[in-house]
């Protein structure tokens, strides 16, 4: 992600429309709504045949999805024979 590219202004609740977050992630809209449909762990707002996607949560949920990101390791220990 660039690191110079700033969320948009988002009026009222907080909620990115899909073209508002593909200019975010300098990606087509289509590439949004596609995203959208096979993330189901994408945080996606549908009511009726409006789309749109809580701020801070898809904020939180890129993040997460970051490669290259230190993930917890669980501890294995060997069984004693």
């Amino acid at each position: 992600m660039n690191e110079a590219a700033e969320a948009p202004v988002v009026d009222g609740a907080g909620y990115y429309t899909a073209e508002q977050l593909a200019a975010y992630l300098q990606v087509d809209a289509s590439t949004i709504y596609r995203m959208a449909s096979r993330e189901a762990s994408m945080p996606t707002l549908r009511l009726g045949g409006v789309v749109r996607f809580p701020r801070e949560r898809v904020l939180q949920w890129l993040a997460e999805h970051e490669q290259g990101q230190a993930r917890p390791r669980s501890r294995k220990v060997a069984a004693v024979a």
